[in-house]
């Protein structure tokens, strides 16, 4: 196994978790573990525009860097990267941190990649050139790539599977690409990410496939840490190199490392296979787009996968969010005549002398259950649920304009009407009434999706200009919205606190809101 060595990239690439500040103690323990457990090269932190604090992983000189590691390093190597940075700056190597990777995209090859690593080159590090997106070149560009890196020949070069769209056939066709043009006595990398749950089986292959003639590097992070999804684990690669090449990997100071410093952070945020990540890969698209409509927090995974289908050949190398925000609403934005179901409400609810009463799912609702339920009775009020089902009161009607809560709520059996946005209508067995979608998402031209707000806004549309809320809560400080439901409380990025505020003073605010729990809407 001579010719397979491990790079740990826990602190660099895992470091997109927690924007690097691991704290200065876990950095340097981190680094320890690793050298105690015999990883041959440590990747533990990126190069930086500027200096950071002692607690990150980003540094802008190797002086800098050099302080984390200890005195005894024993085999390990050290390496740091780079990502379109000025490195120009930096101090000539002394052979404490010898490695030095240049991740690139495409267009700064030529323009970053290559003139930074000449340079560096002169002053005697070891440079590997990462280009990234591998999946996004044809085969004739790959190779012209090889041709520009054989003509630099710097010390590594990375294929590398940014977008985790790889299966067995196309990592031994990449492999095959590369052995056949790069120069023979260049280090071959891999770093793989955990898209389609293969970044362990790739590995495996990549081992077996490679020739032995050619030093080889596999890329590997604690407990798989890294953007979500994460890469292949260093728990996993090492056990089997352990098994399969006769290495002699520690795999005990591996674990020490993940239970006191890796698992706690991902107890917090979390990483991990993900269905909307792999469906990005299925599609070889910007991992981007796939987080920025998880992040909607409103669409299920079929949702997800009909709108990354539509995404443009054309627009899947770099994330577009102005393209994929157009899709999204365009995707939502199922168009019919409200008139009908407009009319009917109009009859029965704008005309009833009973009040109205709106229960939002925020937290408070979980708090005043018991005052609510009695003004309701005491008013015998209409009560309109937003995207959920009260388990303490029966709603007379049940409004829903967010796809992931609609299965629910039909399938509820409760004796309530359903009032739905269009954009739910395919798939929809049981509803009484069919707004819209586009005809409550806009106020005064500003589009907000916030449900509660939309339902205020097919009130006003239906005469009702006087009503109590609860439940609509607003978003804390901490940048979450608190939802109530009745398997317990769930949290999801909201709409801006000040768009919503300004929503309710000038759009509507002919509507007079009676708050009976506390909110932050409030005025």
């Amino acid at each position: 196994m001579n010719h397979i060595r491990l790079l740990d990239c826990t602190l660099r690439d895992g470091g997109h978790i927690v924007d690097g500040r691991f704290g200065e103690i876990v950095i340097k323990q981190t680094i320890k573990r690793l050298i105690e457990a015999k990883i041959n090269i440590i990747e533990f932190g990126f190069l930086w525009g500027r200096s950071t604090d002692k607690d990150t992983a980003r540094f802008h000189t190797i002086e800098e860097a050099k302080r984390f590691l200890p005195k005894n390093c024993g085999n390990s190597r050290f390496s740091l990267m780079a990502d379109d940075v000025d490195l120009s700056h930096l101090e000539p190597c002394d052979g404490t941190i010898e490695y030095i990777r240049l991740s690139c995209k495409p267009s700064k090859l030529e323009s970053w990649a290559i003139p930074t690593a000449r340079m560096l080159i002169r002053k005697a590090y070891l440079i590997y050139i990462n280009p990234v997106c591998s999946s996004v070149y044809t085969d004739e560009e790959y190779i012209n790539i090889i041709k520009k890196v054989n003509e630099l020949h710097p010390y590594g070069f990375s294929i590398v599977d940014t977008w985790g769209t790889m299966r067995i056939h196309d990592l031994s066709h990449k492999y095959y690409l590369v052995e056949s043009h790069l120069d023979k006595d260049i280090i071959l990398g891999l770093h793989l990410h955990e898209n389609l749950g293969l970044a362990y089986s790739l590995a495996q292959h990549f081992t077996k496939i490679a020739s032995p003639t050619r030093q080889i590097t596999v890329d590997a992070s604690l407990f798989g840490m890294g953007r979500v999804p994460g890469n292949l684990c260093t728990e996993h690669i090492i056990d089997y190199m352990n098994s399969f090449y006769g290495a002699s990997y520690d795999v005990e100071p591996v674990f020490d490392a993940i239970d006191d410093y890796i698992a706690p952070i991902k107890a917090k945020k979390p990483w991990g296979y993900s269905l909307a990540y792999a469906l990005s890969a299925k599609y070889n698209i910007h991992r981007t787009y796939a987080e920025y409509l998880l992040d909607k927090k409103r669409l299920k995974t079929k949702d997800i996968q009909r709108i990354l289908s539509l995404v443009d050949k054309s627009r899947q190398e770099k994330f577009d969010e102005e393209y994929i925000e157009k899709l999204y609403k365009s995707y939502l934005d199922v168009s019919m005549d409200s008139t009908p179901a407009i009319r009917i409400l109009q009859e029965k609810l704008g005309q009833s002398e009973r009040p109205v009463i709106v229960v939002a799912p925020g937290r408070s609702v979980n708090h005043k259950k018991k005052e609510i339920l009695e003004t309701v009775k005491n008013q015998n009020a209409i009560v309109i649920s937003v995207n959920f089902v009260p388990d303490f009161i029966a709603p007379n009607y049940v409004f829903c304009a967010n796809l992931k809560r609609k299965d629910s709520i039909m399938g509820n059996g409760g004796k309530y009407e359903i009032i739905i946005t269009s954009n739910l209508i395919n798939g929809s067995e049981r509803y009484d009434y069919a707004i819209g979608y586009s005809d409550l998402v806009y106020f005064d031209g500003v589009y907000c999706e916030d449900s509660t707000l939309m339902l205020l806004s097919l009130l006003k549309k239906i005469g009702i200009t006087e009503l109590s809320v609860a439940g609509f809560d607003g978003i804390k400080q901490n940048g979450e919205l608190y939802f109530y439901t009745s398997s317990g409380i769930s949290t999801q990025k909201g709409n801006s606190l000040e768009i919503v505020r300004s929503i309710l003073q000038k759009s509507l605010a002919d509507v007079k809101l009676t708050f009976l729990t506390e909110s932050n809407y409030e005025r």
